[in-house]
């Protein structure tokens, strides 16, 4: 039986397809086994075995606050062997269905959740058939900044940049009518070392402030 990765099909784009009140670039590239592009944290859910379920808080240690499949999968959402992405990439699997124009499975609405807010996100989609998949990133109240979907019938990396804007994406979701997903990479928001100088600044008037309160 077909899995969703075909042959990858590689495309380097800036713009595209967003929707938003301030758009961000929106960038297409190439996954696994020839990334790209690459940047900030990545996780390619390969450190633990093929057909292990995706939990929850897998990867807090890595600054991924949590990753849910929000329709209900449970035990179907793991790690599944990828040929193109050895060992793993992640997904519900054949028979999970919810509907679209393709009824084989890999269904799923994927929610993955940052523990700062980052500028950059990106994920791999095998996209082979069905309705298009779709990108979301939100902010922290759950609106959405931009929306895209993956080109159709690629297996292709597909990103947010919003680094123009500061930095306010809390949220990636993929909504997928039979695809799998794989090297998920973001950047984290971090102050500006001026404002660090100033944060730091501030401690040491506190400081001293305290002193002299202390004298009296």
């Amino acid at each position: 039986m077909k899995k969703p990765w075909k042959a990858f099909g590689v495309i380097l784009l800036t713009g595209g397809l967003a929707v938003g009140t301030a758009n961000a670039t929106v960038f297409t590239g190439s996954p696994s086994p020839s990334l790209s592009p690459t940047f900030g944290t990545l996780i390619n859910f390969d450190d633990q075995a093929t057909g292990t379920v995706v939990g929850q808080y897998d990867y807090v240690s890595e600054g991924l606050a949590s990753i849910t499949e929000t329709t209900g999968a449970g035990e179907l959402f793991q790690r599944y062997s990828g040929t193109q992405s050895a060992p793993n990439y992640i997904g519900t699997g054949f028979g999970y269905d919810l509907g679209g124009s393709d009824s084989t499975g890999w269904d799923g609405v994927f929610l993955f959740e940052f523990a700062s807010l980052s500028d950059m996100v990106g994920i791999g989609v095998a996209d082979s058939r069905g309705d298009p998949d779709i990108l979301e990133i939100l902010d922290s109240s759950g609106g959405v900044l931009e929306s895209t979907a993956a080109p159709s019938g690629l297996n292709t990396y597909v990103g947010f940049d919003r680094t123009a804007f500061g930095g306010d994406i809390k949220y990636l979701r993929v909504t997928c009518d039979y695809c799998a997903l794989d090297d998920l990479q973001f950047t984290s928001k971090v102050p500006e070392p001026a404002s660090l100088a100033l944060l730091g600044l501030g401690l040491v008037g506190v400081g001293i402030t305290r002193r002299k309160h202390l004298k009296k």
